[in-house]
Order: C-alpha cells, then sequence, then structure tokens
C-alpha cells in the first residue's frame, strides 16, 4: 500500500469512529429513559437492563455503519480539499481514482461487519431481548410492560395495558391474548389487572378484575363469550425466548432463506424475503455510500462551510424512504419490494462510477459552449 493510501485511510478512521459513536449515542438516547426507568422507578438490576441495551445494539448498528462510513469519507476528504491538499495530490497525478483503493478497503470492511451483524448478531439480539424481558419480569413482576405497546409476557401471550402503575405492577383497560393451536387466539378484557412476583412455587401470576372472555370455535361456528369478576393468569417460568421463535428477526440468513424456500416468500410469508434482502441490501450500502462519497467529497471547495453532515443525512434520508416504501409493500408486489430495496444502492453504484470516470476523463456535466464557440472563431 502507498504512502497516499495509508495517509487517506488514517484521515478517514478518526470522523468514521467519532461518527459511528455518535450515531449510535443519538439512536439509544430515545430508551434511555425507558431504561432508567426500570432501573430507578422499577428496581431492576442494572445487569439486566444492561443486558437489555446490549440486545439493542445490532439493530442499531445496522444503521448507524453506513451512515457512519458516509459521513467519515466526506469529512476527510473534505478536509483535504479544504486545505488544498486535494489540488496538490491531482498535481502529482492522484485523482479520485488514486482515492479509491483506501475508501474501499474501510467500506469492504464495514459492509462485512454490517453482514456479519444482520447474519447472527440481529438473531442474537432479539433472542437476548426476549430472555431479558422474561428475566425482568420474573424479577419484577410488570417491569416489561409499557403502555399502549403489545409486549409479549409469556410464549403466544400478549398483554395491551392502557394505564400502567408507577411501580409497574398495576394496570388499567388491560387486553390479554392467548394463541391456542389450530383455533382463533382467546382474547381477554379486563378493567383492571395486577402481576404477583414469582415465588420459589409458584411462577409470576396476572390478577385480572371485572373482565370477559372471547372465543371463537370455527369448527362449530360458535362465538362464546365468559363474564369474571376474577381471574388469574400464571405465566410460564422463564420460558420466552428459550426457542427462539419463528419471527424473521429471529432467523439468520440462511434460515431466511430456507423459509423463502418453503413457503415462497409470498403473502403472510413476505416478511421472511423483505428481511433477506433488507439486511443484505444494508450491508451491500457501505460499498456503494464509501464509492461515491469520493467525488462528493472531492468537490469540496477551500472556502464556506462544510456541507458533509447535510447530504450525509440527505442521502440517508432518501435510502431509508426505500426500505420504508418496501415494507408497505411487502405483502402486495413481492418484486417491486426487492426491486426498492436495491435500488438506491444500484443508483449510488452507477453514480459514483459515472462521476469517477468523469474526473479522469475530463467530461463536463453539461457542455463547454462558450469554448466550442471560442474555437469556432
Amino acid at each position: 500500500m502507498k504512502v497516499i493510501h495509508r495517509y487517506i485511510l488514517a484521515e478517514i478512521w478518526g470522523p468514521y469512529l467519532i461518527a459511528l459513536f455518535t450515531f449510535t449515542l443519538l439512536t439509544l438516547l430515545q430508551r434511555f429513559s425507558r431504561l432508567a426507568d426500570l432501573v430507578i422507578a422499577k428496581g431492576v438490576p442494572a445487569g439486566l437492563v444492561g443486558k437489555l441495551l446490549l440486545s439493542l445494539f445490532p439493530l442499531f448498528l445496522e444503521i448507524t455503519l453506513p451512515a457512519a462510513l458516509l459521513l467519515a469519507v466526506l469529512l476527510a476528504l473534505g478536509r483535504l480539499g479544504a486545505d488544498s491538499e486535494t489540488t496538490a495530490l491531482c498535481s502529482a497525478g492522484v485523482g479520485m481514482r488514486g482515492m479509491v483503493l483506501p475508501v474501499l478497503l474501510i467500506s469492504v470492511a464495514t459492509a462485512l461487519a454490517n453482514l456479519f451483524i444482520g447474519w447472527s448478531g440481529i438473531p442474537w439480539g432479539q433472542r437476548v431481548l426476549t430472555d431479558s424481558i422474561a428475566r425482568i419480569v420474573s424479577v419484577r413482576a410488570g417491569a416489561g410492560v409499557e403502555e399502549h405497546v403489545f409486549r409479549e409476557v409469556a410464549p403466544g401471550v400478549l398483554l395491551f395495558p392502557d394505564r400502567v402503575s408507577p411501580e409497574g405492577t398495576g394496570m388499567t383497560g388491560v387486553m390479554l391474548s392467548q394463541a391456542v393451536g389450530g383455533q382463533e387466539p382467546l382474547l381477554v378484557f379486563a378493567r383492571e389487572g395486577t402481576f404477583l412476583p414469582e415465588s420459589v412455587e409458584d411462577p409470576v401470576s396476572l390478577i385480572l378484575s371485572d373482565g370477559t372472555i372471547h372465543s371463537e370455535d370455527k369448527d362449530a361456528e360458535a362465538y362464546r363469550m365468559a363474564s369474571f369478576r376474577k381471574m388469574e393468569f400464571r405465566l410460564p417460568r422463564r420460558t420466552v425466548g428459550e426457542n427462539g421463535g419463528s419471527g424473521p428477526r429471529n432467523l439468520t440468513l440462511p434460515e431466511l432463506a430456507r423459509k423463502i424456500s418453503e413457503t415462497g416468500g409470498t403473502g403472510p410469508a413476505a416478511a421472511y424475503r423483505y428481511h433477506f434482502h433488507r439486511r443484505l441490501s444494508l450491508a451491500a450500502s457501505c460499498l456503494a455510500f464509501g464509492l461515491l462519497a469520493i467525488p462528493l467529497g472531492h468537490s469540496r471547495r477551500t472556502r464556506g462551510k462544510s456541507p458533509s453532515l447535510a447530504l450525509t443525512l440527505a442521502l440517508i434520508l432518501f435510502y431509508y424512504l426505500f426500505l420504508a416504501a418496501a415494507r408497505a409493500l411487502e405483502s402486495f408486489s413481492p418484486p417491486l419490494m426487492t426491486g426498492l430495496l436495491w435500488f438506491p444502492n444500484a443508483a449510488g453504484f452507477a453514480a459514483a462510477c459515472w462521476l469517477i470516470w468523469r474526473s479522469e476523463t475530463r467530461l463536463n456535466l453539461l457542455p463547454d459552449l462558450f469554448g466550442r464557440l471560442a474555437k469556432k472563431r
């Protein structure tokens, strides 16, 4: 590796690590208040909350790695341009193509790290998340429950409270859904609910008051409803997350591929196809963002404020708009969903290759009409 390549890599590494730390911290800030509430108000052990926080990192890093790489390359090349080092490099015969190798190396490393996260990091984080919630519920009954959020408190059991008391054990406006094999879910609506902590003999229990139980038997074509004054619902002891689950986020990339081949990846199973292509697309975006940042950063002028952060935010927003559109269309048109996931990468690669090629062949984006007229005269 040439000295100039090592120099450019050294310029990129610093901003890259700082940007990665900053973006990851910003994405975690919205969770800090909730996690702090678990420790301070509800008495959950800090070790369990730390494990819960650790389980969120794969999901966040999958997003922040491409953004940090893009910003780092823009800042590094922008700094070279601001100090007129880019001009000196061009005078020495080192143009955009001479900067491709170091940027490509760090882009490939980031893409491999993102691929590893999508391959096994996200399933690991999901397993740790569900297991941590199960441990929190067993240690501090109700601590893992949140207002207006469906939470799986046991395998196949979803809980939705309208209001939760500050200590997390009391609830009002409770809806509970329990999956029943081969039948419609059993629905329970209650005015109040109270968690009882786990003991040596008994698991965590949920006491429901003044409610109704709803069930539908399709075979008998009957709908049944029963009311109750008080009911005790016992949660299975430490079972959440032990079986891994079959949701898309619980599966590795090879497992997602097998699910797609088994189910066809259409209809209700379209989520498997979406998560499979989304993880691969995010890994490939590291290469697209890294190469596209070369011509964008190389055009930095010696005066004025750096537009690197604005460019990064604009490109990331553009990219994730396509991800959101693909998610909305995953069940309606799998081919269109796949195309939306990969279009930003293809567009970024094409734009980067064209701009780098144009810089070496000295072609202009618009024809130099004035120069042509001068030559004719």
